[in-house]
């Protein structure tokens, strides 16, 4: 009995799992991964190559400008407060032109952030990314919500 418990749990793994290898990624997850690679690896260019000109984002951080430019003039200042900034993509799940990113992002305080001075300290925290592709594999427009409360609370900026 265990040990068809444990071959349909595998098999159910291997029939249900949403993530896939990057040989097994389609094009539009492969060119998703470039829209975190500007953030890990402060490659804005490799926006250019994922989003359209004006893109539009749903609830934009603070301080965010409109359009690709307004992201791109954004990370910088999260890397300016934040030093090993790093972006992990978690999971991706695709639904015809729709893209959801479950994702991990983690730094350590170094710099002002929101008015408050560098702590040192460490934080992790997570969001869901959903991004709408066009039929050229641009993403045209992303809903987003990340836990910046959850970094605030880590870095000691919350009053409480």
């Amino acid at each position: 009995m265990k040990l068809l418990s444990s071959f349909i749990a595998a098999l159910a793994l291997a029939l249900f799992s949403t993530t896939a290898g990057a040989d097994d990624m389609s094009d539009n997850k492969k060119n998703l991964m470039n829209f975190y690679a500007a953030f890990s690896e402060g490659d804005l260019d490799a926006l250019d190559k994922v989003l359209i000109e004006d893109w539009v984002t749903y609830d934009a951080n603070p301080g965010q400008g409109a359009g690709r430019q307004g992201l791109k003039d954004f990370i910088p200042l999260v890397a300016a407060s934040f030093s090993d900034f790093e972006w992990k993509v978690e999971e991706l799940i695709e639904e015809g032109n729709v893209i959801v990113a479950r994702s991990t992002f983690s730094g350590t305080h170094s710099g002002e952030f929101m008015g408050h001075a560098a702590t040192g300290k460490p934080f992790t925290a997570k969001a869901i990314d959903v991004h709408h592709f066009n039929d050229e594999g641009m993403v045209t427009h992303t809903y987003h919500l990340e836990d910046w409360i959850a970094v605030l609370a880590q870095i000691g900026a919350l009053d409480h």
